[in-house]
């Protein structure tokens, strides 16, 4: 036991240690650098705090991209990643960013973190800024490599500055040191497998063939959490975000982003959650409506009727008047998870919405803006605010009834299903929080959230059918997946080719007709993008596929013509 003037001085220290550690972790600033990615027919703000698609004032996710001087309509308000787990202890550590930015409240600030999971106000500041590449920048790059095997021509500048791991130029160039980490940072493709990035030697930027990508890196432990109170996981978060300029539409209006989360704690942490938090706007922001399709991790928008606005098209500035579209954020690729020692991804574990606090009426005790850590974290694993679980049924928020996971889970057009439209829900200002988990992550370990954020133009309205947003959701994982190449034209022409019957039980013809080239190759893929079939022959017409060892589930085909043109569709085997 301690005596009385040793526990005083006891206490003395453990006040000072807080003091200092309290002043340590307010050193870092908030986040000021923006960039657009806006190669295709999107310009989207990018952020380095954790947020997205704003400029801590209004939305700019801008779709279709306007001509310069034209007037923007955008399609999302902000966006922003949520994080949250418990420590072995018990303790719930939670980092979210929402408008925070706007008024100096931050869970985030730029940079990595060393591997006991601290920073310094250099590294902070260093690291508020984006790393740009091109795809023709990459081309001219490989070309190089591919005359004769060596780099004896210039490389270009966004190629030769890459924070790929330990590039021996990238100090020279920056003025400053890159972390050296097993983890590593920008990916890269690594031509001759040394695990450094060295552009002499034929190493170029991964920005998964896109034509144009955005790399920054971010963390949650450079100060106190003021946006959600919560202590620090301290996370690094390394993102790439990219974009493809294209002539499908669905391609040309969708932007991509790969999130790649490094525990730099000493500590394991446990029920673990990954979030994308949107304040949706398609247009006018008051007389959106949402839903999600579980099925195919897909989270979809669409309007509250035939009209962007209550009265009019002008009623609420400028929006998308009667030609309406649909957007939505498809996760490509979930969190991972060991149940049993095997590999588990989560995908769209959960989906909620909350709703602004001002709005009028009021809304449902319980269902309005988080204020604290655990609320937080209720709707990241989705539940509401008060810690009640969804139920199935008008707006999802009962205390009676069986707990579930997600809210209007059935299409619009669906009449007997669940959704807002068939809910007649009123207008308001809503938040969704698209939820991954739970997983386990160690210390040092890694794992990774990839999602797109699609755009379909003028679907008609009230009750949209959304089938239009589902066929761009699967060219979006199909492109992910690497089922398809950006250089491939893809082309569905469902009247030049017919997979008879759909569903099949034990045998189906895929069939042909007048495709404008002989077919070279036909191959089958899981829903997961696995290889499960190969077809190489002279097809004729049509080809005869048995059922064989397919279990009952969605595939995918894809056909390759002489001409490298490439058609995709979709069966089911029952």
């Amino acid at each position: 036991m301690l005596k009385p003037k040793h526990s005083f001085v006891f206490l003395i220290v453990v006040c000072l240690s807080c003091c200092f550690n309290q002043i340590l972790a307010q050193d870092c600033e908030q986040s000021t650098a923006q960039t657009d990615l806006d190669i295709n027919n999107v310009k989207a703000r990018l952020l380095v705090g954790g947020d997205l698609w704003w400029d801590s004032d209004g939305g700019k996710y801008i779709v279709p991209k306007p001509e310069v001087g034209e007037p923007e309509v955008t399609a999302f308000k902000a966006a922003g990643l949520w994080l949250g787990g418990f420590d072995p202890g018990g303790n719930l550590k939670m980092a979210a960013q929402t408008y925070g930015t706007a008024n100096g409240d931050t869970d985030y600030w730029p940079g990595p973190l060393g591997v006991n999971g601290t920073t310094t106000v250099d590294v902070c500041n260093n690291f508020d800024r984006f790393w740009e590449t091109y795809s023709a920048d990459i081309n001219a790059h490989k070309a190089d490599w591919n005359d004769n095997g060596v780099i004896d021509g210039p490389v270009p500048h966004s190629v030769l500055a890459w924070p790929g791991k330990d590039n021996p130029h990238f100090q020279s160039i920056h003025g400053f040191e890159l972390p050296s980490t097993v983890q590593g940072m920008a990916p890269f493709y690594d031509r001759n497998g040394n695990n450094i990035y060295d552009p002499e030697t034929g190493d170029y930027p991964d920005i998964n063939d896109a034509d144009q990508g955005f790399w920054w890196v971010f963390n949650d432990a450079g100060g106190v959490h003021s946006e959600t109170g919560g202590i620090p996981l301290k996370f690094e978060i390394q993102v790439l975000a990219y974009a493809f300029s294209s002539s499908n539409d669905n391609i040309n209006n969708a932007t991509f982003y790969d999130y790649k989360i490094i525990n730099r704690a000493l500590e394991q942490l446990d029920s673990v959650h990954v979030g994308i938090w949107v304040d949706i706007s398609l247009g006018c922001s008051f007389d959106d409506y949402f839903g999600c399709d579980t099925l195919n991790d897909l989270a979809f928008i669409y309007n509250l009727d035939s009209i962007d606005g209550e009265l009019s098209c002008y009623d609420c500035g400028l929006g998308y008047c009667d030609g309406i579209p649909v957007a939505g954020i498809k996760i490509l690729k979930g969190v991972v998870d060991l149940e049993n020692n095997i590999e588990v991804e989560r995908g769209l574990s959960s989906f909620i919405y909350y709703n602004n606090a001002g709005t009028n009426p009021p809304p449902p005790p319980g269902t309005e803006d988080p204020s604290s850590a655990h609320e937080f974290y209720n709707y990241l694993t989705g539940s509401w605010r008060d810690g009640l679980g969804i139920t199935y049924g008008g707006n999802g928020h009962n205390p009676s009834g069986e707990s579930i996971k997600h809210v209007f889970t059935d299409p619009p057009d669906d009449v007997n299903g669940w959704s807002m439209c068939g809910e007649d829900m009123p207008y308001g200002q809503r938040r969704i929080v698209i939820g991954s988990g739970p997983f386990r992550l160690d210390p040092g370990a890694v794992t990774d959230l990839s999602f797109a954020a699609l755009f379909v133009e003028d679907v008609p309205h009230p009750c949209p059918d959304i089938s239009p947003l589902l066929e761009a959701a699967e060219i979006a994982q199909n492109l992910f997946d690497g089922i398809i190449s950006p250089t491939e034209v893809l082309r569905q022409q469902v009247e030049n080719i017919q997979f008879q019957p759909n569903p099949m039980t034990s045998q189906a013809e895929l069939v042909f007709n007048e495709l404008e080239n002989s077919v070279q190759q036909v191959s089958i893929y899981s829903i997961e993008g696995k290889l499960m079939r190969v077809y190489d022959s002279n097809f004729g017409k049509s080809l005869t596929i048995e059922k064989g060892a397919l279990s009952q589930r969605m595939y995918f085909y894809k056909i390759l013509t002489d001409d490298f043109k490439v058609y995709s569709g979709k069966f089911v085997v029952q």
